[in-house]
């Protein structure tokens, strides 16, 4: 009976499966999804099997709430935010028919990080981890004998100015930091209260270690410990690697810490009470929220799994896509103060084009191909170029930043696929000279209101 419920969740949600399995195999997110569903599904066929199926088929009134909320929500939804509505219901389902082994905080997180949200925490996130870093580590630096300050995204030292780019937020680290610390906390069985407590130390975890990272990449970049250039890329990956391993230790080290005290203070005692009560409140099925087939309950399930399956079926998504041109100037005539001439878009301009909320047009002079676009208000679905080159297939390898001869500053990173490679630079800069080197720094600069659009971006695409 449960393949069978399943089953019907995934018919009814076929359009976030579709999504899924496309991001999946388009590449334009990193594939750690693949990883946390595995971890999830092997917890919960282990628990299953030690506790035991339930006795009867459940309808978590959860289940429905949820499957709703995402039928109603679909028309204007991110497709993102539509799958974490999917996978609640689909969540309380499972959680509902599992016996005594209910989903833990720690599996409720290894199922939403099953989902593809790593561009996502890049876009949203990676500046702040980023600015956050930066006013850490120049401290230690200065305490080093080196005075330093950070000024947003930059460490100052004298002459010497190191960009904390967009690779270096920490994204990576921070995702696996709470996978490892929600495995440790599923196998281990904690409490909620012990399950947030290690949760929490894998974010500090993984701060640190970012921190870490970037102090030692400093020394690197501004010559203070000298390296050879031919080991450059070694050292900062081994560099790397020795952050990660740090973070994961100091996780997994608190993980069983906590997991080894068998005393509780009366605060949380009355603490862990209250949130497994709660829990149990909304997780269980075998009480409040418990029906068989033969009650309301299933009928009121049919009748939403209708609903949702139909409304994506018949709704047109608005949103970001009806973002206004009405006020665009039209192109300039020259690009770099040279002429151009407009070119069809190619195979691997094709991710640019997709759902873009402004006005886009492809570009050639000679020896590279320009791609630019124009916003009028903040939008998620400027998509960094790293991420349309990786949705083709490419492979990224990133590069410093680089600045021109007129002092603009582009991200830069080199692509590669089926012998071809391509040198891309980007920028979004706004009509009263900000410039920005990638999209987070600007979609929070525009949100919170430090710049005014509409905005230009462009990407240079140079053959290598």
């Amino acid at each position: 009976m449960i393949p069978g419920l399943l089953a019907l969740f995934f018919g009814v949600f076929w359009p976030v499966a579709i999504w899924y399995f496309e991001r999946l195999l388009d590449k334009s997110d990193e594939p750690l999804g693949i990883l946390s569903l595995i971890a999830f599904i092997a917890i919960w066929l282990s628990r299953r099997t030690a506790n035991g199926a339930a006795c009867g088929i459940t309808i978590p009134l959860m289940s429905i709430v949820f499957t709703l909320v995402y039928a109603l929500s679909w028309p204007f939804a991110p497709k993102l935010l539509s799958a974490v509505f999917a996978v609640m219901a689909i969540g309380f389902m499972i959680s509902g028919n599992n016996g005594r082994g209910k989903l833990d905080l720690g599996s409720w997180l290894l199922l939403l990080f099953s989902l593809p949200i790593v561009s996502s925490l890049n876009f949203y996130s990676g500046y702040p981890l980023r600015l956050v870093v930066g006013q850490v580590a120049a401290p230690l630096i200065s305490m080093a004998g080196f005075p330093t300050v950070a000024d947003g995204t930059m460490l100052i030292w004298a002459d010497h100015i190191v960009q904390i780019d967009a690779p270096c937020s920490g994204i990576k680290m921070l995702w696996f930091a709470l996978f490892i610390g929600a495995v440790l906390s599923s196998m281990l069985e904690l409490t909620t209260t012990r399950s947030a407590i290690v949760l929490c130390s894998a974010v500090v975890a993984a701060l640190a270690g970012n921190v870490l990272r970037i102090t030692s990449l400093f020394f690197v970049e501004t010559g203070i410990v000298s390296v050879d250039p031919s080991l450059d890329q070694f050292v900062h990956q081994a560099i790397g690697a020795i952050a990660f391993a740090i973070s994961a230790g100091l996780t997994t080290f608190v993980a069983f810490r906590i997991s080894r005290c068998n005393k509780q203070s009366d605060e949380d005692k009355s603490t862990d009470e209250v949130l497994e009560n709660s829990t149990t409140s909304v997780l269980s099925s075998e009480n409040a929220f418990s029906r068989t087939f033969k009650t309301p309950r299933f009928a009121a399930l049919i009748a939403v799994s209708l609903i949702a399956a139909v409304i994506p079926a018949v709704a047109s998504r608005t949103g970001d896509a009806a973002v206004s041109t009405r006020d665009f100037p039209g192109w300039p005539c020259q690009y770099d103060g040279a002429p151009y001439e407009q070119v069809r878009p190619s195979k691997a301009d094709a991710a640019f084009y997709q759902e873009f909320p402004g006005k886009i047009q492809c570009v050639s002079q000679p020896g590279r191909r320009v791609i630019m676009r124009w916003v009028a208000k903040p939008t998620r679905q400027l998509h960094p170029s790293s991420d349309c080159f990786r949705g083709l297939g490419y492979e990224i390898k990133w590069q410093p930043l680089v600045t021109d001869a007129r002092g603009v500053r582009r991200s830069w990173f080199t692509a590669q696929k089926d012998g071809k490679r391509f040198d891309v630079k980007e920028r979004i800069y706004d009509m009263k000279g900000k410039n920005w080197t990638d999209i987070s720094s600007w979609y929070w600069a525009a949100l919170l209101g430090k710049t005014a659009g509409p905005w230009w971006s462009d990407v240079e695409i140079t053959p290598i």
